[in-house]
């Protein structure tokens, strides 16, 4: 019995904040979320500022980085 086609991964997401401005921002990949992690910089689309973040090993080559407009999401933790 042949095994189904492959298809591409799908795309995952993750957010982050801008350590210079603030904003938040998603970073998407395709990478095995179970896959060695590796630090690497991505541009804020805010400010432009370089920001440290990790990805799955082999995703910082197909990175998409989305600014996150509106508020805050709602956690329910009060500080």
């Amino acid at each position: 019995m042949a095994s189904p086609p492959v298809g591409p991964r799908p795309r995952r997401n993750e957010q982050h904040r801008c350590a210079h401005c603030g904003s938040r921002f998603e970073v998407w990949h395709t990478g095995d979320p179970l896959a060695e992690h590796t630090a690497i910089e991505v541009r804020c689309p805010c400010c432009g500022a370089s920001t440290p973040v990790t990805v799955p090993r082999g995703a910082e080559k197909d990175l998409r980085v989305d600014n996150l407009p509106g508020p805050e999401p709602e956690t329910g933790v009060v500080d």
